[in-house]
C-alpha cells in the first residue's frame, strides 16, 4: 500500500516538478531586461544650467563629443601648447542661437583633438551640466567658435550614450 501511494506521489509530482525546473532554467537562460532609453529627435531645445540658457541643438550620431559656441575665451595664465592648459581657470562667454549671451568661469578638464571637415584643431573641454526635460547629465564639451553656424550646440554620443535614442522623425517641426 505504501509503495503503491510513493509510486502515485512520484507519478503526479515528477512531471510538476520537471516542469517547474525548466521555467526556472528558461527564465535564467534570457538576458536580463535592457534599461529603457529615452528618444530624443534630431533638433531638441536644450537648457545649459550653468549659463541659464537654452540652445535649439542638433542631435548627432556622428559627432563623438558635443561641442558649443564660445567666444571671449581667457585662461589664467595661458601656456602656448593647449594641453599645458589642462587644469586651469577659462573664463568664456557662451551665445546660444538669440543671441544670449552668459559669461561663465570654470576649470578646463582636456584639451582634445577634433577631427571635421574643416581638418584637426585642438579644442578646450569643460564640464557642462545639460538638461532635457527634467534630465540632468554633466559632460565634457568642446569649445568652438560656432558663429557661421545654425545650431550653437550641437549633441554628440557622449551624451546620448547609454541613456538616449535619436528618432529623426521627431521634432521635425522645431523652428530654427
Amino acid at each position: 500500500m505504501i509503495q503503491t501511494q510513493k509510486l502515485m506521489l512520484k507519478r503526479t509530482f515528477a512531471p510538476l516538478l520537471f516542469g517547474l525546473i525548466c521555467i526556472i532554467l528558461q527564465s535564467c537562460a534570457t538576458s536580463p531586461p535592457t534599461p529603457t532609453k529615452i528618444t530624443v529627435g534630431a533638433t531638441e531645445i536644450i537648457h545649459v544650467v550653468e549659463a541659464d540658457l537654452d540652445f535649439l541643438t542638433r542631435i548627432d550620431t556622428g559627432a563623438r563629443t558635443t561641442s558649443i559656441h564660445a567666444l571671449e575665451i581667457e585662461i589664467e595664465n595661458p601656456a602656448k601648447q593647449k594641453k599645458a592648459n589642462v587644469g586651469k581657470k577659462i573664463s568664456l562667454t557662451l551665445i546660444n542661437g538669440k543671441g544670449e549671451k552668459k559669461r561663465l568661469q570654470t576649470t578646463i578638464i582636456d584639451a582634445l583633438q577634433v577631427r571635421n571637415a574643416q581638418g584637426v584643431e585642438v579644442r578646450y573641454m569643460i564640464p557642462l551640466t545639460l538638461r532635457w526635460q527634467g534630465i540632468d547629465k554633466t559632460i565634457n564639451v568642446n569649445l568652438r567658435n560656432r558663429s557661421a553656424m545654425t545650431y550653437k550646440l550641437l549633441i554628440g554620443r557622449d551624451w546620448l550614450s547609454q541613456d538616449f535614442i535619436v528618432d529623426v522623425d521627431i521634432n521635425k517641426n522645431l523652428k530654427k
